[in-house]
């Protein structure tokens, strides 16, 4: 099942908001981060949710200060604990932009597919 089967029209919409909301301040981009991230779980995207979330945590790990090799300790943790270590460590060194940003292009790339399967 194509993510877009339905139309090529709601991929270009798709893609005009999601550009839209680029251009808005790290203020409004927290719902978008917490709303991106609920959509790759409620479309069984997890494992993409966890690569995602550790790419971020492992990009920026001297900036956040995190000491530990995220990819050891990723199956340690639920993936809602890795979201909000991600988050806090994000909200508190200003990286809030980057981790939207982070989101933002997984989500374009998993756009690009072709082909989608999802598991209800």
């Amino acid at each position: 099942m194509s993510l877009f089967s339905r139309s090529y029209n709601l991929k270009h919409v798709f893609s005009n908001v999601l550009n839209t909301i680029d251009t808005l301040g790290s203020k409004y981009k927290t719902p978008l981060i917490l709303r991106m991230f609920g959509a790759l779980n409620r479309f069984n995207l997890k494992i993409e949710n966890r690569y995602i979330l550790c790419n971020f945590l492992d990009q920026y790990g001297d900036l956040i200060g995190l000491k530990n090799n995220i990819y050891s300790e990723n199956n340690e943790r639920s993936l809602n604990q890795l979201f909000l270590m991600a988050y806090k460590k994000a909200k508190d060194a200003e990286l809030l932009n980057e981790l939207y940003q982070e989101y933002l292009d997984s989500i374009r790339a998993i756009c690009q597919k072709t082909e989608m399967n999802f598991n209800e």
